[in-house]
């Protein structure tokens, strides 16, 4: 396993069956291993709790908490980010250095906590309440083992407040970045997967729609409408062409009887993907469903409604653990625990709204319910134009245009 430039890693020991720290020249890095030992040995993790004797007199005590094997690795990934944090923070004071990061006063912890996670880093109070669990089950199992003194760790008042206004933030911004989704895209577990996820990144598809991508041709309201065989055709036979239309039918749209009927403009290389799919891992089905189900249980079945949003969860997971293993330093904007399947179509649409702005020579700010680019946005998007939440859609894409200039011009926020 290559360290790279990460000063701490971990290495999961099938001998011990436990996460091994050691340092960047391979040396075993002690305390931490023995605590990450004894908690895959009893799979529980301890706490101090306040108490008192018969005579009232304070005697804390350390309780035990069960914690499964996730539990266990994110403990592990938060307890890494810690240690590499020193590291860093050793080259400016001088008094910190990793070898006596059992005995650090509560103050170097708390300001990791408090100055650096939430006021530096933005941390949310999810990702704050991670570190709490991990560095209290830590330094409780060093003092229980008699390695320091007990410490009490927490957030001030204002960087609880200031954590939660993070936590906010974070919620609010519905743009992914090209290369965040890129990165989601790589790391899915099947062909399958990432076509659910490049539909709504690319072409901007609510979970549901991908039910809609039909592979015979049809017919609606007496015209006839190419499906996924007749595109993949097409794009043999004219090499040049770029972009493909497909028809999504208003049965698969979002609305009910009232729903409409939009269309997809598919770029040939996500179409190539689609081809390859068909081609190469689709099961044997009867279903006119492009995508189907693999699973044993349901092989050839149409996928279901929540297939595209399970997708999302189950790489969503697999990107954080990266995240918070040190994998993706320097890939600029962070994954959060909050983004769902929604804000990869999200991000679709704005880039869209981006695109029609500029090319309109309209300043995001300007663009109103009634303007070409909003109108050519809703139509993209599948949106009525016309019903009382169009004004605050459009400042949610306002928003994410600023949200997406931010992060080209590089301010990230960790």
């Amino acid at each position: 396993m290559s360290c790279r430039i990460i000063p701490t890693c971990t290495l999961k020991s099938e001998t011990h069956n436990c996460a091994i720290f050691y340092h960047k020249d391979l040396t075993l890095f002690l305390l931490p291993s023995l605590f990450s030992k004894a908690v895959a040995n009893k799979g529980i993790t301890w706490s101090k709790i306040k108490g008192f004797d018969k005579d009232g007199m304070r005697r804390d005590q350390i309780d035990e908490n069960d914690i499964p094997d996730s539990g266990q690795t994110d403990i592990h990934n938060k307890l890494k980010n810690f240690f590499n944090w020193i590291v860093s923070y050793s080259k400016e004071n001088e008094k910190v250095s990793l070898d006596r990061h059992h005995n650090f006063p509560e103050e170097i912890l708390n300001y990791f906590l408090n100055d650096y996670l939430v006021g530096e880093k933005k941390s949310s109070t999810i990702s704050i309440n991670k570190y709490l669990r991990a560095l209290r089950g830590y330094y409780d199992y060093l003092a229980m083992t008699g390695f320091t003194n007990s410490k009490k760790l927490f957030l001030y008042p204002d960087y609880k407040e200031a954590a939660r206004r993070n936590t906010k933030s974070r919620t609010s911004v519905k743009y992914l970045s090209l290369a965040l989704r890129t990165i989601l895209y790589r790391n899915t577990t099947s062909l399958k997967d990432e076509l659910l996820l490049r539909s709504a990144g690319e072409i901007g598809l609510r979970s549901k729609e991908n039910q809609g991508l039909v592979l015979n041709d049809f017919t609606v309201g007496g015209k006839r409408y190419p499906g996924f065989k007749s595109l993949f055709k097409q794009m043999d036979e004219e090499c040049e062409q770029q972009e493909f239309q497909f028809h999504l039918q208003s049965k698969f749209t979002k609305g009910g009887s009232k729903a409409r009927s939009r269309t997809l403009y598919i770029h040939r290389t996500l179409l190539v993907k689609y081809k390859r799919y068909f081609d190469e891992e689709r099961p044997a089905s009867t279903s006119d469903t492009l995508l189907v189900s693999n699973s044993n249980a349901n092989r050839g079945d149409p996928i279901t409604e929540r297939s595209a949003s399970e997708a999302f969860t189950k790489t969503k997971n697999i990107v954080l653990a990266m995240q918070e293993r040190g994998e993706l330093e320097g890939a600029g904007q962070a994954l959060d625990d909050d983004h769902t399947h929604h804000v990869l179509r999200h991000s679709s649409i704005t880039d869209f709204f981006y695109d029609k702005s500029k090319k309109s020579n309209i300043a995001f700010d300007d663009v109103t319910t009634t303007s070409q680019v909003y109108l050519a946005t809703a139509k993209f998007a599948g949106h009525k134009v016309d019903n009382k939440y169009s004004a605050s859609t459009t400042k949610e894409y306002i928003h994410s245009c600023w949200e997406r200039e931010r992060l080209e011009q590089g301010n990230v926020d960790a």
